[in-house]
């Protein structure tokens, strides 16, 4: 089966390419990056079909998918800091979808994210799901997977979580009684196997085993770095300020103003399809799936 995948350098790409050289030939992997010479280092050591293409320049992509079965979209940003939402989450999936319908793709599997809504007042999830919609009204046959929050070595989102460890004491955006599911990357990539393989077709959200609050998620980061710290609630309102203030003074800041509003939106699948449809009982988050993290900081 030949398999392109978009930012496959990514977390979440990176981690497919890995599960599926268990399957395929390397040469039938086409692992579609940005900039070929950074990517490298960042992908499976294996003689993968590397091809350089940019989602917001669709020009990159005429003839990306030509003798592709099947097309894995993991290119998204969550935040503004090297483009716009609206270029790259959602125009820039409608250029892929026309692309892979002009070559005759046989399958879309797409990564969304829970809450993703063309009607979103979120212009992160507003983006994701314009991005969505490209993909549901497509003529391919898809799977769109909808994941509650990733962990996994190479994780963006914990790390960022753990820049509040620095400090003595760590706020709670709305008390912290936001519910996520967490997911491990792996278990992601395993239900992108069976979606690419099986005749599964349709829109699905996926988590972890068990729901947990951001205050439960803040408390497993500290048992990741082996540390304590005190934590209090704070309104989102009385947080925007500090965030703020990292956009404008930090190149990579670990939170932005958006990010804290959607850290108080709750974020479990309705319904958890991660082991009725695609048959994986995903690993753990709490007791120890941060566990990667220690020395990390």
């Amino acid at each position: 089966m030949r398999i392109a995948i978009t930012g496959a350098n990514g977390f979440v790409g990176r981690n497919v390419i890995a599960l599926l050289l268990g399957d395929e030939t390397p040469g039938d992997l086409r692992a579609v990056v940005r900039d070929p010479e950074r990517a490298t280092p960042e992908l499976p050591r294996a003689p993968l079909d590397v091809r350089r293409a940019d989602v917001t320049d669709p020009d990159t992509l005429r003839g990306l998918f030509d003798g592709v079965d099947a097309v894995v979209h993991t290119v998204a940003i969550p935040t503004e800091r090297h483009g716009t939402f609206e270029r790259i989450n959602a125009d820039g999936t409608r250029a892929v979808v026309h692309e892979a319908e002009r070559a005759g793709v046989r399958k879309i599997v797409h990564l969304s994210a829970i809450g993703a809504s063309p009607k979103s007042r979120y212009p992160f999830l507003r983006s994701k799901g314009q991005g969505q919609a490209a993909v549901e009204g497509s003529l391919v046959p898809h799977v769109v997977l909808r994941p509650s929050v990733l962990f996994g070595p190479g994780d963006d989102f914990f790390p960022r979580l753990g820049f509040s460890l620095r400090f003595p004491v760590v706020p709670l955006p709305d008390g912290g009684g936001a519910r996520f599911q967490p997911l491990h990357v792996a278990d992601l990539a395993r239900a992108i196997r069976a979606a690419l393989r099986g005749p599964i077709t349709g829109t699905f959200e996926l988590g972890g085993p068990v729901a947990v609050t951001y205050r439960q998620m803040l408390q497993e980061t500290m048992r990741g770095y082996r540390t304590n710290r005190i934590a209090v609630p704070l309104p989102v309102l009385l947080m925007k300020p500090a965030a703020f203030l990292f956009e404008r003074t930090m190149a990579d800041p670990p939170v932005t103003v958006g990010q804290l509003d959607l850290l108080a939106v709750d974020n479990t699948p309705r319904p958890n399809a991660i082991d009725q449809v695609f048959g994986v009982r995903p690993q753990a988050f709490l007791g120890g799936g941060l566990s990667y993290l220690a020395g990390t900081s």
